[in-house]
């Protein structure tokens, strides 16, 4: 389903899914001038797009007002899901035991301080950075 992301303006795909009429016989009306280019329709790429005005006035309201109410059940229960996600995930976050971030690194046991590596101490270290030739 291709739905338009700006508000009144719609692809032939939707109406193809609101009225029932074929994408091709939309471009054939087109064809024939039954729409008026840059008014009412327009050709963005190889899409059409149509204002909702021109699509009411070329097929009726009551479809479209089916469409309309369709619609808005549909956002209306995903809304409602992404809620219960919402209200499921805060419930999860405040059970949880809060630990440090650096608890992983608490727990693991440095060789070197452990004593489990031995070998030379170094009691002095310095750079040379004197590069006189």
């Amino acid at each position: 389903m291709a739905i338009g992301n700006f508000k009144g303006l719609y692809t032939f795909l939707d109406i193809e899914e609101i009225y029932g009429i074929d994408a091709s016989c939309l471009r054939k009306k087109v064809a024939r001038g039954k729409f008026v280019i840059d008014e009412d329709i327009k050709k963005i790429g190889t899409t059409w797009i149509i204002t909702e005005q021109a699509m009411i006035k070329n097929f009726g309201v009551l479809k479209f007002e089916e469409y309309k109410q369709k619609q808005a059940k549909k956002e209306k229960a995903h809304e409602k899901k992404i809620n219960t996600q919402k209200i499921k995930s805060k419930s999860t976050r405040s059970s949880k035991k809060t630990t440090s971030m650096n608890e992983k690194e608490d727990k693991v046991n440095d060789s070197w301080s452990s004593g489990e590596i031995k070998g030379l101490e170094l009691k002095s270290f310095a750079f040379n950075t004197n590069y006189n030739k």
